[in-house]
């Protein structure tokens, strides 16, 4: 936990992805206390036709380098939390690749323990009468 969701423009290769996932790991890591080693990422590069964006949204000027991370996690992080992580996310990136920041869209979904199966098809945070 959590489960990173990154799509990005498919003109970045196998390096600029590894970048990127980096970029995110490190921000989870850094701002809401993710253990090191809970990394699970995927990754998706889209044509210009299938990453779909308003190019202006909340007066946020966005370009053909825009990318979206959804992250999937457990609740029950504050408010200054998720907004740390939303910083540290789109600058790490932004140092990483040189992707402006206002080009990093990211949602936060959260979920309960009992949510979670890592494998086995068992609740791993969630033990109960198996």
């Amino acid at each position: 936990m959590p489960l990173v969701r990154i799509a990005v423009p498919a003109n970045g290769d196998a390096t600029y992805r590894r970048q990127i996932s980096e970029a995110v790991h490190r921000a989870l890591v850094d701002t809401i206390e993710i253990a090191p080693a809970d990394r699970f990422h995927v990754i998706t590069s889209h044509a210009a036709d299938d990453l779909v964006f308003d190019p202006s949204y909340l007066d946020v000027p966005r370009s053909a380098g825009f990318l979206a991370v959804h992250i999937t996690l457990r609740r029950g992080r504050a408010p200054a939390k998720k907004r740390a992580l939303y910083r540290a996310i789109a600058d790490n990136i932004r140092a990483a690749t040189g992707t402006r920041v206002e080009d990093v869209m990211i949602v936060l979904s959260e979920n309960d323990s009992i949510d979670w199966s890592f494998g086995g098809g068992v609740a791993q945070y969630s033990p109960g009468d198996e």
